[in-house]
């Protein structure tokens, strides 16, 4: 069991250099955070950061189906006006309506971050759901962070950010 980790891990590792080297350099530029009204009280609100600039790098790899891999590290304003890191990789299947210049994904991110208010600032992982609309070299993209809890104040957040391929 532990050479079936052992040897997961390794292709994994692989699978991740191959979008590093071949991969197309990208420019992440972050932007927008929406706080679900229901599950915020106003006061909690009205304290909240919806600006999450911020910017990133990473890579991007077109796989032989079409769809779309990347690699990537990030860091943006959080809700609470607060540094926070990512670094991760996505997986999205495309499809191209009408076989015309717009593209629309739809898959997942994985990845590593960190944040004062959980587990103060002790790196922890993340897997979120990734919806993406693109023309050209240029794509949106949202996740959605869902409540952990049914307690107020939490979760229920979609955050978007923007991606430009350089080549």
């Amino acid at each position: 069991m532990l050479r079936d980790s052992e040897s997961w891990l390794a292709g994994v590792g692989h699978h991740l250099q191959t979008i590093y080297d071949q991969g197309q350099p990208d420019i992440f530029l972050t932007g927008y955070t929406w706080h679900d009204p229901h599950t915020y009280s106003a006061a909690k609100l009205a304290t909240l950061n919806s600006h999450a600039w911020g910017f990133g790098y990473g890579k991007h790899l077109v796989d032989a189906d079409g769809n779309d891999e990347m690699i990537y590290a990030m860091m943006f304003s959080d809700s609470h006006r607060n540094a926070e890191p990512v670094v991760g990789y996505a997986k999205q299947w495309d499809w191209h309506p009408d076989h015309g210049p717009l593209v629309l994904g739809a898959g997942y991110t994985a990845g590593v971050t960190s944040r004062a208010d959980i587990f103060n600032n002790i790196p922890f992982p993340l897997v979120l759901p990734l919806v993406s609309v693109g023309i050209g070299r240029v794509r949106l993209y949202g996740t959605f962070i869902p409540r952990v809890t049914s307690k107020l104040n939490n979760g229920n957040v979609a955050f978007f950010f923007a991606r430009t391929a350089f080549r």
